[in-house]
Order: structure tokens, then sequence, then C-alpha cells
């Protein structure tokens, strides 16, 4: 394969890696980081074992959302 083929299948591979990436709005962002926030208050209060547990799975669940909407982009503006 020529380097020019190459360099162009790369190229196309990193160009469809980044429209794949789920970026959110700030808003969504700062929704999540509200959530995460809540449910980490929540545990810090202390509650029953099947209680911790709940929230322990909400938040990371918010938590996960947060991290591939590449809401740290806004980390800024989060403050």
């Amino acid at each position: 394969m020529k380097p020019t083929k190459l360099y162009l299948l790369f190229l196309v591979a990193f160009f469809a890696s980044m429209a794949n990436s789920q970026d959110i709005s700030l808003d969504r962002c700062k929704y999540l980081q509200e959530r995460i926030e809540y449910y980490t208050q929540l545990r810090k209060q202390g509650g029953s074992a099947s209680q911790m547990e709940s929230w322990k799975k909400s938040r990371r669940k918010y938590e996960d959302e947060f991290r591939e909407g590449d809401c740290y982009k806004y980390a800024i503006s989060l403050r």
C-alpha cells in the first residue's frame, strides 16, 4: 500500500471516530453534575445497605453519561 493511501485511510478512520463521540450540551452536563453531587450527598448521610447500593448505581449511571458525553471540556463552566 502506498504511503498516501495509508495516510488517507488513517484520516478517514480518525474523523470517523471523531464523528462518533457523543458530545452533549453544557446544560446537560450541569444537570449530570448536580445529580452526581445529589447522590454523593445521600451516600454521605448514610442509609440502609440497599439504599446505599441503589444510590451508588444511580450515581455511576450519571458519572458514565458525564464521562461519555465529554463533559470535562466544560470544566471551567461547571465550577
